[in-house]
C-alpha cells in the first residue's frame, strides 16, 4: 500500500514539473517596444495583440481609437473584458444610463448585450481587451451607423 502511495505521489509530482517546464514564457514589454499595426475595424485605430490571435480565437490586446470616435448599436459574440488605460469611453447598454470610463476604469461585457461606445472628443482611447473568442463587431440591424472617427 505504501509504495502505492509513494509511486501515485511521485507520478503526480513528475506531471505538475512537466507542465511547470511546458508553461509559457514570460512576456516583459516596456511601452517602446509596443508593436501598434493598423486595426483595420475603424479610421485611425490600432492594435497591439498581446496574446493570442482576435481574427481566430481567445486574445488580449491593446486598443488606441482616435478621438471623437463612434460605435454606434452593436454587439459581441464573446463576452469581453476591458481596462481603460487613457482616455474616455462613454458606454451605454441598451435601456440603461450612459457611463464614463476613465483611466482605470473597467467594464465587463456580456457576448450578445446592445450597446453604444465613443470615444470623447478630449483625447484618443486607449484601452486592453480581453476575449475568450475571436474578435467581432456586429451592427444591431435597422442601425446602419458603421463605427467612425471623426
Amino acid at each position: 500500500m505504501r509504495s502505492t502511495l509513494t509511486v501515485g505521489f511521485l507520478s503526480c509530482a513528475v506531471a505538475l514539473a512537466t507542465l511547470a517546464v511546458a508553461a509559457e514564457p514570460s512576456a516583459v514589454w516596456p511601452s517602446k517596444d509596443i508593436q501598434w499595426k493598423d486595426s483595420g475595424a475603424v479610421k485611425g485605430a490600432k492594435i497591439a495583440v498581446l496574446w493570442g490571435d482576435p481574427a481566430k480565437g481567445a486574445y488580449g490586446a491593446l486598443k488606441k481609437v482616435p478621438a471623437g470616435t463612434e460605435f454606434g448599436l452593436h454587439i459581441h459574440t464573446n463576452d469581453q473584458r476591458v481596462v481603460q488605460v487613457s482616455g474616455t469611453i462613454l458606454l451605454q447598454e441598451e435601456g440603461k444610463p450612459e457611463k464614463a470610463l476613465d483611466a482605470g476604469s473597467y467594464m465587463f461585457m456580456p457576448g450578445g448585450v446592445k450597446h453604444t461606445a465613443k470615444c470623447t472628443a478630449a483625447a484618443d482611447c486607449v484601452y486592453f481587451e480581453e476575449q475568450p473568442g475571436a474578435a467581432d463587431l456586429k451592427m444591431v440591424e435597422g442601425v446602419k451607423k458603421e463605427p467612425a472617427a471623426k
